[in-house]
Protein backbone atom coordinates (compact mmCIF):
# COMPACT_ATOMS: atom_id res chain seq x y z
CA UNK A 1 0.00 0.00 0.00
CA UNK A 2 2.75 2.40 0.95
CA UNK A 3 4.49 1.51 -2.32
CA UNK A 4 1.54 2.82 -4.40
CA UNK A 5 1.26 5.92 -2.18
CA UNK A 6 4.92 6.69 -2.78
CA UNK A 7 4.48 6.11 -6.51
CA UNK A 8 1.49 8.47 -6.57
CA UNK A 9 3.40 11.09 -4.65
CA UNK A 10 6.29 10.70 -7.08
CA UNK A 11 4.00 11.27 -10.08
CA UNK A 12 2.50 14.31 -8.36
CA UNK A 13 5.99 15.69 -7.68
CA UNK A 14 6.97 15.23 -11.33
CA UNK A 15 3.75 16.95 -12.43
CA UNK A 16 4.47 19.86 -10.13
CA UNK A 17 7.98 20.08 -11.55
CA UNK A 18 6.61 20.10 -15.12
CA UNK A 19 4.12 22.83 -14.28
CA UNK A 20 6.88 24.73 -12.53
CA UNK A 21 9.11 24.41 -15.61
CA UNK A 22 6.29 25.63 -17.88
CA UNK A 23 5.77 28.61 -15.58
CA UNK A 24 9.46 29.32 -15.70
CA UNK A 25 9.38 29.24 -19.48
CA UNK A 26 6.56 31.80 -19.44
CA UNK A 27 8.21 34.01 -16.83
CA UNK A 28 10.50 35.69 -19.36
CA UNK A 29 8.12 38.63 -19.52
CA UNK A 30 5.45 36.96 -21.67
CA UNK A 31 2.07 35.55 -20.65
CA UNK A 32 -0.48 33.54 -22.57
CA UNK A 33 -3.97 35.05 -22.24
CA UNK A 34 -5.43 31.99 -23.94
CA UNK A 35 -8.83 31.07 -25.25
CA UNK A 36 -11.71 31.71 -25.17
CA UNK A 37 -11.33 35.31 -26.38
CA UNK A 38 -13.32 35.22 -29.60
CA UNK A 39 -15.56 38.21 -28.81
CA UNK A 40 -15.25 41.61 -27.20
CA UNK A 41 -17.06 40.19 -24.15
CA UNK A 42 -14.28 37.63 -23.69
CA UNK A 43 -11.38 40.03 -24.29
CA UNK A 44 -8.24 39.21 -22.34
CA UNK A 45 -7.11 42.05 -20.08
CA UNK A 46 -3.55 43.25 -20.75
CA UNK A 47 -0.97 45.28 -18.88
CA UNK A 48 0.72 48.13 -20.72
CA UNK A 49 4.20 47.29 -22.00
CA UNK A 50 4.00 43.57 -21.12
CA UNK A 51 4.60 40.92 -23.78
CA UNK A 52 2.07 38.13 -24.36
CA UNK A 53 1.69 35.04 -26.52
CA UNK A 54 -1.29 34.24 -28.73
CA UNK A 55 -2.23 31.97 -31.61
CA UNK A 56 -4.67 32.11 -34.46
CA UNK A 57 -5.67 28.57 -33.52
CA UNK A 58 -7.84 27.79 -36.51
CA UNK A 59 -8.64 29.39 -39.83
CA UNK A 60 -11.21 32.08 -39.08
CA UNK A 61 -10.14 32.50 -35.43
CA UNK A 62 -10.12 36.03 -33.98
CA UNK A 63 -8.56 37.05 -30.67
CA UNK A 64 -9.85 39.96 -28.57
CA UNK A 65 -7.90 41.90 -25.96
CA UNK A 66 -8.50 44.93 -23.74
CA UNK A 67 -6.12 47.42 -22.19
CA UNK A 68 -6.86 50.30 -19.79
CA UNK A 69 -5.41 53.72 -20.70
CA UNK A 70 -4.92 56.35 -18.03
CA UNK A 71 -5.48 59.54 -20.04
CA UNK A 72 -4.64 61.34 -23.27
CA UNK A 73 -1.90 59.74 -25.31
CA UNK A 74 -1.39 56.89 -27.74
CA UNK A 75 -1.88 53.14 -27.83
CA UNK A 76 0.81 51.23 -29.71
CA UNK A 77 0.48 47.52 -30.57
CA UNK A 78 3.29 45.48 -32.15
CA UNK A 79 3.86 41.78 -32.83
CA UNK A 80 6.66 39.42 -33.86
CA UNK A 81 7.06 35.78 -34.87
CA UNK A 82 4.15 36.14 -37.27
CA UNK A 83 3.99 32.99 -39.45
CA UNK A 84 4.98 33.25 -43.09
CA UNK A 85 1.92 33.75 -45.25
CA UNK A 86 -0.17 35.26 -42.45
CA UNK A 87 -1.38 38.85 -42.86
CA UNK A 88 -2.01 39.69 -39.21
CA UNK A 89 -4.18 42.81 -38.81
CA UNK A 90 -5.65 44.71 -35.91
CA UNK A 91 -8.86 46.66 -35.45
CA UNK A 92 -9.56 48.91 -32.47
CA UNK A 93 -12.91 49.33 -30.75
CA UNK A 94 -14.70 50.70 -27.74
CA UNK A 95 -17.35 48.58 -26.01
CA UNK A 96 -21.02 49.54 -26.05
CA UNK A 97 -22.33 48.51 -22.64
CA UNK A 98 -26.00 49.22 -23.36
CA UNK A 99 -26.25 48.23 -27.01
CA UNK A 100 -26.96 44.84 -28.54
CA UNK A 101 -23.95 45.23 -30.82
CA UNK A 102 -21.06 45.62 -28.39
CA UNK A 103 -18.36 46.75 -30.82
CA UNK A 104 -18.03 50.46 -31.47
CA UNK A 105 -15.25 50.44 -34.06
CA UNK A 106 -12.83 53.35 -33.91
CA UNK A 107 -10.54 52.23 -36.77
CA UNK A 108 -10.62 50.01 -39.78
CA UNK A 109 -8.22 47.08 -40.14
CA UNK A 110 -4.60 48.18 -39.74
CA UNK A 111 -1.29 46.47 -40.35
CA UNK A 112 1.06 45.94 -37.42
CA UNK A 113 2.69 47.78 -35.78
CA UNK A 114 -0.25 50.15 -35.29
CA UNK A 115 -0.58 53.29 -33.17
CA UNK A 116 -3.78 55.25 -32.46
CA UNK A 117 -4.44 58.39 -30.41
CA UNK A 118 -6.60 58.22 -27.29
CA UNK A 119 -8.04 61.28 -25.58
CA UNK A 120 -9.28 60.27 -22.13
CA UNK A 121 -9.04 57.52 -19.49
CA UNK A 122 -10.78 54.50 -20.97
CA UNK A 123 -10.50 50.82 -21.82
CA UNK A 124 -9.56 50.23 -25.44
CA UNK A 125 -10.37 46.92 -27.10
CA UNK A 126 -8.72 45.42 -30.13
CA UNK A 127 -9.11 42.36 -32.30
CA UNK A 128 -6.26 40.45 -33.95
CA UNK A 129 -6.88 38.14 -36.91
CA UNK A 130 -5.56 36.95 -40.22
CA UNK A 131 -6.87 39.52 -42.69
CA UNK A 132 -8.32 37.01 -45.13
CA UNK A 133 -9.02 34.17 -42.65
CA UNK A 134 -6.66 32.09 -44.78
CA UNK A 135 -4.07 30.79 -42.30
CA UNK A 136 -3.66 29.64 -38.70
CA UNK A 137 -0.58 29.62 -36.44
CA UNK A 138 1.01 26.54 -34.89
CA UNK A 139 3.65 28.54 -33.04
CA UNK A 140 3.13 31.36 -30.57
CA UNK A 141 2.88 34.92 -31.86
CA UNK A 142 4.41 37.41 -29.42
CA UNK A 143 2.67 40.78 -29.09
CA UNK A 144 2.66 43.82 -26.86
CA UNK A 145 0.30 46.75 -26.26
CA UNK A 146 1.77 49.91 -24.76
CA UNK A 147 0.12 53.13 -23.62
CA UNK A 148 2.27 56.20 -24.37
CA UNK A 149 1.43 59.36 -22.46
CA UNK A 150 0.81 62.51 -24.50
CA UNK A 151 4.04 64.37 -25.25
CA UNK A 152 2.73 67.01 -27.72
CA UNK A 153 1.37 69.96 -25.74
CA UNK A 154 -0.71 71.16 -28.72
CA UNK A 155 -2.83 68.01 -28.98
CA UNK A 156 -5.65 67.38 -29.61
CA UNK A 157 -5.69 69.52 -32.76
CA UNK A 158 -6.58 67.09 -35.55
CA UNK A 159 -9.39 69.26 -36.96
CA UNK A 160 -9.62 72.92 -37.91
CA UNK A 161 -12.32 73.31 -35.23
CA UNK A 162 -9.75 72.66 -32.48
CA UNK A 163 -6.83 74.47 -34.12
CA UNK A 164 -4.31 75.74 -31.55
CA UNK A 165 -3.47 79.44 -31.56
CA UNK A 166 0.20 80.35 -32.10
CA UNK A 167 1.77 83.79 -32.31
CA UNK A 168 3.76 84.93 -35.33
CA UNK A 169 7.48 84.61 -34.65
CA UNK A 170 6.90 82.03 -31.88
CA UNK A 171 9.08 78.90 -32.09
CA UNK A 172 6.79 75.88 -31.79
CA UNK A 173 7.60 72.24 -31.03
CA UNK A 174 5.09 69.63 -32.19
CA UNK A 175 5.15 65.97 -33.23
CA UNK A 176 4.06 64.07 -36.33
CA UNK A 177 2.70 61.14 -34.35
CA UNK A 178 1.06 58.71 -34.97
CA UNK A 179 0.92 57.91 -38.69
CA UNK A 180 -1.69 60.10 -40.47
CA UNK A 181 -1.49 62.75 -37.74
CA UNK A 182 -2.72 66.16 -38.94
CA UNK A 183 -2.00 69.14 -36.68
CA UNK A 184 -4.07 72.30 -37.09
CA UNK A 185 -2.96 75.74 -35.91
CA UNK A 186 -4.15 79.31 -36.36
CA UNK A 187 -2.63 82.75 -36.06
CA UNK A 188 -3.89 86.30 -36.17
CA UNK A 189 -2.74 89.18 -38.38
CA UNK A 190 -3.67 92.86 -38.15
CA UNK A 191 -2.92 94.01 -41.70
CA UNK A 192 -2.23 92.81 -45.21
CA UNK A 193 1.08 91.10 -45.90
CA UNK A 194 2.39 87.55 -45.98
CA UNK A 195 2.46 84.52 -43.71
CA UNK A 196 5.54 82.32 -44.01
CA UNK A 197 6.19 78.97 -42.30
CA UNK A 198 9.78 77.77 -41.85
CA UNK A 199 11.31 74.86 -39.95
CA UNK A 200 14.81 74.32 -38.60
CA UNK A 201 14.35 70.84 -37.16
CA UNK A 202 12.20 68.14 -38.79
CA UNK A 203 12.65 64.37 -38.25
CA UNK A 204 14.52 62.86 -41.19
CA UNK A 205 11.68 60.53 -42.21
CA UNK A 206 9.04 63.30 -42.34
CA UNK A 207 8.29 65.35 -45.44
CA UNK A 208 6.16 68.22 -44.20
CA UNK A 209 3.15 69.51 -46.09
CA UNK A 210 1.20 72.59 -45.05
CA UNK A 211 -2.04 74.09 -46.32
CA UNK A 212 -3.67 77.40 -45.40
CA UNK A 213 -7.34 78.04 -44.72
CA UNK A 214 -9.67 80.82 -43.53
CA UNK A 215 -13.20 81.00 -42.17
CA UNK A 216 -15.35 83.28 -44.37
CA UNK A 217 -17.41 84.22 -41.30
CA UNK A 218 -18.07 83.09 -37.74
CA UNK A 219 -20.73 80.64 -38.88
CA UNK A 220 -18.71 78.85 -41.58
CA UNK A 221 -16.13 76.09 -41.55
CA UNK A 222 -12.53 76.89 -42.46
CA UNK A 223 -12.08 76.84 -46.25
CA UNK A 224 -8.75 76.18 -47.96
CA UNK A 225 -7.04 79.20 -49.54
CA UNK A 226 -3.97 77.34 -50.80
CA UNK A 227 -2.98 73.95 -52.09
CA UNK A 228 -0.55 71.64 -50.30
CA UNK A 229 2.88 73.32 -49.98
CA UNK A 230 6.34 72.14 -48.96
CA UNK A 231 8.27 74.11 -46.34
CA UNK A 232 9.29 76.89 -46.41
CA UNK A 233 5.82 78.01 -47.51
CA UNK A 234 4.18 81.43 -47.75
CA UNK A 235 0.86 82.95 -48.75
CA UNK A 236 -0.34 86.49 -49.22
CA UNK A 237 -3.01 87.72 -46.81
CA UNK A 238 -5.00 90.72 -47.97
CA UNK A 239 -7.07 91.43 -44.88
CA UNK A 240 -6.76 91.24 -41.09
CA UNK A 241 -8.12 88.22 -39.24
CA UNK A 242 -7.41 84.66 -38.18
CA UNK A 243 -5.71 82.31 -40.62
CA UNK A 244 -5.61 78.54 -40.22
CA UNK A 245 -3.03 76.05 -41.42
CA UNK A 246 -2.21 72.40 -40.94
CA UNK A 247 1.07 70.49 -40.80
CA UNK A 248 1.37 66.80 -41.66
CA UNK A 249 3.57 64.21 -43.33
CA UNK A 250 2.91 64.70 -47.05
CA UNK A 251 1.90 61.12 -47.77
CA UNK A 252 0.59 60.20 -44.29
CA UNK A 253 3.14 57.39 -44.37
CA UNK A 254 5.61 58.17 -41.57
CA UNK A 255 5.60 59.18 -37.93
CA UNK A 256 8.17 60.14 -35.31
CA UNK A 257 8.29 60.70 -31.58
CA UNK A 258 11.00 63.32 -32.17
CA UNK A 259 9.69 66.88 -31.99
CA UNK A 260 9.69 69.17 -35.00
CA UNK A 261 10.67 72.81 -34.49
CA UNK A 262 9.07 75.46 -36.69
CA UNK A 263 7.55 78.95 -36.69
CA UNK A 264 5.16 81.11 -38.68
CA UNK A 265 6.22 84.70 -39.42
CA UNK A 266 4.20 87.69 -40.58
CA UNK A 267 5.90 89.78 -43.27
CA UNK A 268 4.51 93.24 -43.91
CA UNK A 269 3.45 94.07 -47.47
CA UNK A 270 6.48 94.55 -49.71
CA UNK A 271 4.65 95.31 -52.97
CA UNK A 272 2.93 98.69 -53.27
CA UNK A 273 0.90 97.48 -56.27
CA UNK A 274 -0.88 94.85 -54.16
CA UNK A 275 -3.56 93.64 -53.97
CA UNK A 276 -3.56 92.93 -57.70
CA UNK A 277 -4.22 89.21 -57.88
CA UNK A 278 -7.03 89.27 -60.45
CA UNK A 279 -8.26 91.23 -63.48
CA UNK A 280 -10.65 93.13 -61.23
CA UNK A 281 -7.77 94.18 -58.96
CA UNK A 282 -5.36 95.05 -61.78
CA UNK A 283 -2.97 97.87 -60.91
CA UNK A 284 -3.30 100.73 -63.42
CA UNK A 285 -0.09 101.60 -65.26
CA UNK A 286 0.70 104.54 -67.52
CA UNK A 287 3.11 104.47 -70.44
CA UNK A 288 6.68 105.10 -69.21
CA UNK A 289 5.85 103.88 -65.70
CA UNK A 290 8.29 101.87 -63.59
CA UNK A 291 6.99 100.15 -60.47
CA UNK A 292 8.51 97.95 -57.77
CA UNK A 293 6.70 94.63 -57.50
CA UNK A 294 7.38 91.40 -55.62
CA UNK A 295 6.67 87.99 -57.08
CA UNK A 296 6.09 86.57 -53.63
CA UNK A 297 5.15 84.05 -52.38
CA UNK A 298 5.74 81.20 -54.81
CA UNK A 299 2.77 81.08 -57.18
CA UNK A 300 2.07 84.82 -56.94
CA UNK A 301 0.54 86.36 -60.08
CA UNK A 302 0.24 90.13 -60.51
CA UNK A 303 -2.20 91.87 -62.86
CA UNK A 304 -1.77 95.30 -64.46
CA UNK A 305 -3.92 97.34 -66.82
CA UNK A 306 -2.81 99.85 -69.48
CA UNK A 307 -4.68 102.13 -71.91
CA UNK A 308 -2.25 103.85 -74.37
CA UNK A 309 -3.11 107.27 -75.78
CA UNK A 310 -1.43 106.57 -79.13
CA UNK A 311 -0.84 103.79 -81.60
CA UNK A 312 2.69 102.90 -80.63
CA UNK A 313 5.35 100.31 -79.92
CA UNK A 314 5.90 99.60 -76.25
CA UNK A 315 8.69 97.76 -74.49
CA UNK A 316 7.89 95.74 -71.37
CA UNK A 317 10.94 94.90 -69.28
CA UNK A 318 11.96 93.87 -65.79
CA UNK A 319 15.05 93.89 -63.61
CA UNK A 320 14.83 90.97 -61.21
CA UNK A 321 16.74 88.62 -58.87
CA UNK A 322 18.73 85.98 -60.74
CA UNK A 323 16.72 83.02 -59.44
CA UNK A 324 13.46 84.38 -60.90
CA UNK A 325 12.27 83.95 -64.50
CA UNK A 326 9.50 86.53 -64.96
CA UNK A 327 7.17 86.17 -67.93
CA UNK A 328 3.95 87.88 -68.98
CA UNK A 329 0.67 87.08 -70.68
CA UNK A 330 -1.04 89.90 -72.63
CA UNK A 331 -4.80 90.41 -72.86
CA UNK A 332 -7.02 92.78 -74.81
CA UNK A 333 -10.37 93.89 -73.43
CA UNK A 334 -13.29 93.32 -75.81
CA UNK A 335 -16.89 93.72 -74.67
CA UNK A 336 -15.68 93.74 -71.06
CA UNK A 337 -13.97 90.36 -71.56
CA UNK A 338 -10.23 89.72 -71.33
CA UNK A 339 -9.07 88.03 -74.54
CA UNK A 340 -5.52 86.57 -74.50
CA UNK A 341 -2.99 87.78 -77.09
CA UNK A 342 -0.58 84.92 -77.69
CA UNK A 343 0.98 82.78 -74.98
CA UNK A 344 3.24 83.46 -72.01
CA UNK A 345 6.34 85.32 -73.15
CA UNK A 346 9.68 86.06 -71.54
CA UNK A 347 10.89 89.60 -70.87
CA UNK A 348 11.96 91.99 -72.33
CA UNK A 349 9.24 92.17 -74.97
CA UNK A 350 8.17 94.70 -77.64
CA UNK A 351 4.46 94.94 -78.44
CA UNK A 352 2.29 96.96 -80.86
CA UNK A 353 -0.66 98.69 -79.21
CA UNK A 354 -3.65 100.69 -80.35
CA UNK A 355 -4.74 104.04 -78.96
CA UNK A 356 -7.50 104.04 -76.33
CA UNK A 357 -7.55 100.23 -76.22
CA UNK A 358 -7.45 98.69 -72.75
CA UNK A 359 -4.79 96.02 -72.25
CA UNK A 360 -3.98 93.75 -69.32
CA UNK A 361 -0.60 92.34 -68.36
CA UNK A 362 -0.35 89.22 -66.23
CA UNK A 363 3.05 88.75 -64.55
CA UNK A 364 4.44 85.70 -62.75
CA UNK A 365 7.56 83.55 -62.38
CA UNK A 366 7.80 80.92 -65.09
CA UNK A 367 5.97 77.70 -64.12
CA UNK A 368 5.24 79.38 -60.77
CA UNK A 369 8.45 77.67 -59.72
CA UNK A 370 9.87 80.37 -57.51
CA UNK A 371 9.21 83.50 -55.53
CA UNK A 372 11.39 86.20 -54.01
CA UNK A 373 11.05 88.91 -51.41
CA UNK A 374 13.53 91.02 -53.42
CA UNK A 375 11.71 93.59 -55.56
CA UNK A 376 11.34 93.36 -59.32
CA UNK A 377 11.59 96.64 -61.26
CA UNK A 378 8.80 96.35 -63.81
CA UNK A 379 8.55 98.95 -66.57
CA UNK A 380 6.45 99.86 -69.63
CA UNK A 381 8.08 102.37 -71.94
CA UNK A 382 7.25 103.82 -75.37
CA UNK A 383 9.78 103.06 -78.10
CA UNK A 384 8.00 104.79 -80.97
CA UNK A 385 4.70 106.49 -81.76
CA UNK A 386 2.87 105.97 -85.03
CA UNK A 387 1.74 109.09 -86.85
CA UNK A 388 -1.85 109.34 -88.13
CA UNK A 389 -2.41 108.51 -91.81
Amino acid sequence: MKKYVYQALGVLAISVMVVSCNSTNKSDGKSDIGEPNNSILEAGLLESGKSYDMKIDTIGDVDWFAIPVSGQGYLDVSAKNIPDGMNLVIRFSEKEEWEQTKEKWITGELSLPATIPVYKPDTIYFMLKDKYHATASEEDIAFRAEFIEEFDSYEPNNEAENAQMVSTGEVVESAFFPTSDVDWFKTKVDSSGYLMIQARSIPDNIQVETRFAKRPDDFSDAAYISGGLNLPAAIQVTEPGEYYFYLKDRYNANMSRDMAEWKIDFITEIDTTEPNNSFNQAYRLAVNDTVKVAIFPQGDTDYFSLTPEFNSTLRIAAKYPKDLRPEIQLYKEEDFEQVPIGNWQELPLNIEVEANQKYYIRLHSRHDSNGSREPVLFSVSQISKKTSE
